[in-house]
């Protein structure tokens, strides 16, 4: 890109970087964010009036030439995402959510959103009553009318929508029954941290195995209820943190490998059973029935309910106020229903 001068017409009052990132989104053609356009005046890039600004608050004033002697410093314009709908209604929508973007707005405006992407289509305000995580890819279900959102809160509040992921994790120390539900509480910190700790409140996590593999297992997972990080913290509890979930201490990988298959729920307005379905990535391997391990296991443990108290399988290292649980086995539904708002 060439270097480009643009003359300061009037007084700008307001900060050069300010002023700059509005100038050179319009010359550009495209959204320039004031925190770059700060670093290159900082990095000596920009020059007014011939000498070099290093001063991104110093006001413009009328007269001078701003001169941008490269662009280096600017991303490439990455192409536009398509958007992906699963299903659309008068009333609703729900939408495939790519790994790696953010389900809604921050406050860097022009950072791509889902929510920024289903309003564009949509032509107005839509409203969410759960969310994905950036790195977690699959269905997110918007209200595109105030009737709609309503009946929405109503359904997430009561745990009346079935949510189902699926995980690719690392494989446990241990071997794990076919089904096992994680009931174990979640503290979130006052930092914004997370972790499994008896003072936290109640969460509960359904598993179960679809494929064990080499080095790993392959899970469907259904959160009944909806706390933070709950599926990646319940998982790395039991030492099988999902794969790409560093911050849990899963190993590197291309994306985090936690993937909103499913929704089911009545219709926020007819009431009639709906379903929706976002097709598993190719990098979760194709659907297999689920294999027989040849490790041998213990009586009894072919359900199990994770609760306070008893040894398995922990993570290499393990937040402080972390403890390990155990209960009575018994049979976990294979279709609990449950509301999520972050995962």
């Amino acid at each position: 890109m060439k270097p480009l001068s643009i003359v300061v017409r009037e007084d700008a009052m307001v900060p050069l970087d300010r002023w700059l990132a509005t100038e050179l989104s319009a010359a550009l053609g495209r959204p320039v964010p004031r925190g770059l356009v700060r670093k290159a005046i900082v990095g000596g890039v920009v020059t007014v009036g011939g000498r070099i600004a290093r001063d991104p608050g110093v006001i413009p004033k009328q007269g001078p030439s701003v001169f941008v002697r490269h662009f280096e410093w600017l991303p490439p314009t990455e192409p536009a995402r398509p958007l992906r709908v699963l299903y659309e209604d008068e009333s609703i929508i729900a939408v495939d959510k790519p790994a790696g973007l953010t389900t809604h707005g921050n406050k860097d405006a022009d950072r791509p959103s889902l929510i920024g992407m289903v309003e564009r289509r949509v032509g107005h305000r839509v409203f969410v009553h759960h969310r994905l995580d950036a790195g977690t890819s699959g269905v997110v279900l918007y209200a595109k009318v105030p009737e709609a959102n309503a009946s929405l809160a109503r359904s997430f509040a009561g745990r009346e929508v079935d949510k189902t992921y699926v995980a690719l994790v690392v494989r446990p120390p241990i071997d794990w029954p076919s089904e096992m539900t994680i009931d174990t509480p979640i503290l979130v910190a006052g930092n914004g941290s997370v972790r499994v700790d008896r003072g936290g409140i109640p969460a509960e996590t359904r598993l179960r195995v679809l494929e064990r593999r080499a080095d790993g297992l392959l899970l469907e997972v259904k959160p009944v209820t909806g706390r933070k990080h709950q599926i990646r913290v319940h998982l790395a509890s039991l030492g099988a943190p999902i794969l790409g979930d560093v911050r849990y201490g899963g190993p590197p990988a291309d994306r985090l490998m936690l993937h909103a298959e499913r929704i089911q729920l009545d219709h926020p307005l007819t009431g009639s059973p709906l379903a929706v379905s976002s097709p598993r990535p190719e990098e979760f391997g194709a659907r297999s029935p689920v294999s027989r391990s040849t490790r041998p296991r213990p009586p009894g443990t072919s359900r199990r309910r994770a609760t306070e108290g008893a040894p398995g399988p922990q993570p290499a290292a393990q937040p402080r106020g972390q403890n390990s649980h155990k209960g009575k086995p018994r049979r976990t539904p294979a279709g609990g229903r449950g509301r999520g708002s972050r995962h």
